[in-house]
């Protein structure tokens, strides 16, 4: 826009609008509004000489989805980050995630961190399957399914609830090097994979066929958890060993009820296994 006036007779002013000049500024306007930021992950932006920044989906402390900050670490981690050992720190299902991951013996840690939710998954995808396939779902993975979800509740609300407002902060607290923050006592991750693994092998080692390969399978695969979230430093000893004993019980009172209220349903190895099993003359009888 650009005013001019004209002195002379009668003093006339107007008002003269370059329509190129009127373009380009609607045009810088609308670029200017409608530009968005874009969304970029937590590393994006660092150089190496930034320590990390905090960031978090959830909570803060929570470990579900969460980057953090430099500031949490240990003073050991730290001095690992200046080192250039350690270069981040992600708490993903309450499970820590140093990066680089540091040898095989690390990422196994974390390959059993994740199993007690593995599980449950293979066996939803299972019952959804045979749902389609046969009408219904099998038996196996629903009641699976069902000790999975309703003894974690159990743990949630109630056990940890107990321990929280009745044990000292010295047994309930992970380890500083966790991202969760959340008190550890007991370990959900132990408590819903050696509830599932006890049931399980309960319910191979007691039945009329017993397969060997199955009782193998079954504690190679769930036995390790508390290993490995002591390991990961995502959990002390004593509250893996209360979590593992808790856990066991647990997974009797399910085998009793499925043996008990559910007697006449196939279990996993009888459709799959690899030996046709051994007579268990001691099979207890449920009347």
């Amino acid at each position: 826009l650009k005013a001019r006036t004209e002195e002379g007779r009668g003093c006339r002013k107007f008002l003269v609008i370059r329509p190129s000049a009127l373009a380009a500024t609607f045009k810088a306007a609308m670029a200017y509004r409608y530009e968005a930021a874009p969304l970029v992950d937590p590393e994006q932006n660092m150089t190496a000489s930034d320590p990390p920044q905090q960031w978090q989906l959830c909570a803060k402390g929570a470990g579900q989805c969460e980057y953090q900050g430099f500031d949490s670490w240990t003073s050991e981690e730290q001095q690992m980050w200046r080192n250039g050992t350690l270069r981040a720190k992600w708490g993903i299902g309450q499970v820590s995630i140093r990066l680089p991951v540091r040898g095989f013996r690390t990422f196994l840690a974390l390959v059993y961190g994740y199993l007690p939710f593995v599980i449950p998954i293979w066996w939803a995808i299972w019952a959804i399957s045979s749902k389609i396939a046969r009408g219904k779902p099998r038996f196996f993975p629903v009641f699976g399914l069902c000790i999975a979800g309703g003894f974690a509740l159990v743990n949630e609300l109630i056990i940890k609830q107990v321990c929280k407002r009745t044990l000292p902060e010295r047994l309930t607290n992970r380890p500083p090097e966790a991202v969760c923050k959340h008190p550890g006592m007991p370990s959900g991750h132990v408590m819903n994979a050696y509830t599932l693994m006890v049931w399980c092998f309960l319910e191979a080692a007691l039945d009329n066929l017993v397969h060997l390969e199955w009782l193998a399978i079954i504690v190679l695969v769930l036995g390790p958890v508390p290993w490995a979230r002591v390991y990961n430093k995502d959990h002390t000893v004593a509250q893996v060993t209360v979590s593992a004993c808790i856990a066991t019980c647990m997974g009797a009172i399910a085998y009793y009820i499925r043996k008990r209220h559910y007697p006449h349903h196939e279990n996993l190895w009888d459709w799959y296994s690899a030996t046709p099993g051994v007579d268990n003359p001691y099979a207890p009888k449920f009347h």
